[in-house]
């Protein structure tokens, strides 16, 4: 097997892992927004600095994850593309 046969090989497995990573990311992500969204419900409207500290914490969070799970979508994408050029 040639070094561009292993090249294209890995790249369309680092693909396919990146996919699957980035739906076990949304699913992940889908689960943690329902919890936060219930925590934040909870500690709704009470005055302490510590609530709106946890509240930022769980948004930058969840933000972080859906970013990731975006990036591993390009990733999965850009891989893709390369290994059917070469």
């Amino acid at each position: 097997m040639s070094d561009v046969q292993r090249l294209k090989e890995q790249l369309h497995q680092v693909s396919m892992e990146a996919k699957q990573a980035a739906g076990g990311l949304a699913g992940f992500k889908l689960r943690f927004t329902q919890h936060s969204q219930q925590v934040e419900s909870l500690i709704a409207g009470t005055a302490t600095g510590v609530d709106r500290d946890i509240s930022e914490i769980l948004d930058a969070a969840g933000k972080a994850v859906e970013q990731a799970a975006e990036a591993l979508e390009i990733a999965s994408a850009g891989c893709k593309s390369y290994a059917d050029q070469i």
